[in-house]
C-alpha cells in the first residue's frame, strides 16, 4: 500500500515539476536571456542528479521495510 502512495506522489510532483519548469524558463528566458545558458544547464544536470539520488535513496529503503 506504501508503494503505490509512492508512485502516485511521485506522478503529481512530475505533474507539479512541469508548471515550475515552464515558469522557471520563462522567467530566465525574460531576466538572463540566452547569456547564462550552459551554466544553468550544468545546474540542472547537478541539481537533477542529487535529487535522483535522494530519491532512489528514500525508495530503496521504504523497500527494505516491506
Amino acid at each position: 500500500m506504501k508503494l503505490t502512495k509512492i508512485v502516485i506522489s511521485e506522478l503529481i510532483v512530475v505533474l507539479a515539476s512541469v508548471l515550475v519548469f515552464r515558469s522557471l524558463w520563462i522567467m530566465l528566458d525574460r531576466y538572463l536571456g540566452d547569456t547564462y545558458l550552459e551554466i544553468m544547464l550544468i545546474i540542472g544536470i547537478i541539481i537533477v542528479f542529487l535529487g535522483s539520488l535522494i530519491l532512489h535513496h528514500e525508495i530503496k529503503c521504504e523497500i527494505e521495510k516491506l
